[in-house]
């Protein structure tokens, strides 16, 4: 009998010794990725290339504000996020007095496209006049010497809680009191649809997320100074983000935290790898390095 039982203790513990959860590596285990609103379609593109080389992966993307992206990294909730701005003068100090092993990568460029209703005249417009739509300083189109129109501006913005409006108060414009756009809308897709359907409003987007396709709106060239100190019309293109040409950029980041190496160090490196940077390209973003191809030339 104590043959025997010794006999089902020892295919217990077996079993239980076989059923001890894989230690996570670089190439294997779990991770769920919050991504900012727009960029959930490039990093979900990103995913799945990681995935399909490494099977032993299971990643899933979900969209979520820059705030709350930040807060549930910080509270360890997440361990992955790409946002649209770095880490502000708040969050940096409660990374620094809980100790906070945080990983950042710079992962790609965007522009902040302006778009108008295509009832609306206006060809282009200056930063200054940009800045005071956003800054609340002019209520009317007759107010903005470009616009050769009237009518209330009706400026429509996502919440304080996303990156597009601390880049425009802090990085882009440095405005020390809140902003207050006339309409508020939960996503930049809401604002591309809103200023569709009004033509007296204006809107600030991820450049990346707007084309000549989309109807009803159209994508504002900004008049600045060019390096020959010429005005010249710069629009959110590749090329002239990548020049810095175009004056409203940002750059997009890859955060993780980590204690050891993980999923997230291994999708860091895909997203930096040509492969991946092939992807944010495609997209319509500035790749944080240039792609390259390898040509192989074969002498006679």
């Amino acid at each position: 009998m104590k043959l025997i039982f010794f006999s089902i203790l020892l295919i217990l513990l077996t079993g239980v010794g076989g059923c001890k959860k894989k230690d996570e590596t670089a190439t294997s285990g779990h991770r769920l990725l919050l991504t900012t609103d727009p960029y959930a379609p490039v990093m979900q593109q990103e995913v799945e290339q990681f995935m399909s080389i490494y099977p032993e992966v299971k990643m899933e993307v979900r969209s979520a504000s820059t705030r709350e992206a930040v807060v549930l990294l910080l509270n360890d909730s997440v361990r992955s996020i790409v946002i649209d701005r770095q880490f502000n003068e708040e969050e940096r100090q409660v990374i620094q007095q809980a100790a906070i092993r945080i990983v950042e990568n710079r992962i790609a460029e965007d522009g902040v496209a302006i778009i108008v209703h295509k009832k609306n005249p206006i060809s282009n417009i200056r930063t200054e006049s940009i800045r005071s739509i956003v800054a609340n300083t002019v209520k009317d189109w007759s107010q903005i010497t470009e616009a050769h129109w009237s009518g209330t501006i009706d400026f429509v913005l996502t919440s304080k809680n996303s990156g597009m409006y601390e880049l425009l108060q802090k990085k882009i414009f440095s405005i020390s009191k809140p902003l207050e756009p006339t309409t508020v809308v939960p996503n930049q897709n809401e604002v591309v649809k809103y200023v569709s359907l009004h033509p007296r409003s204006v809107g600030c987007v991820a450049a990346s997320f707007v084309n000549d396709e989309i109807e009803q709106i159209k994508v504002i060239p900004i008049l600045t100074k060019s390096p020959e100190g010429i005005e010249k019309e710069y629009a959110p293109r590749q090329q002239e983000i990548y020049n810095t040409l175009y004056p409203l950029h940002y750059s997009l980041y890859l955060y993780n935290a980590e204690t050891k190496t993980s999923v997230g160090v291994g999708f860091g490196a895909l997203v930096l790898s040509n492969v991946g940077q092939k992807i944010i390209q495609k997209a319509g973003l500035v790749p944080a390095s240039i792609p390259y191809r390898t040509i192989q030339l074969h002498a006679e």
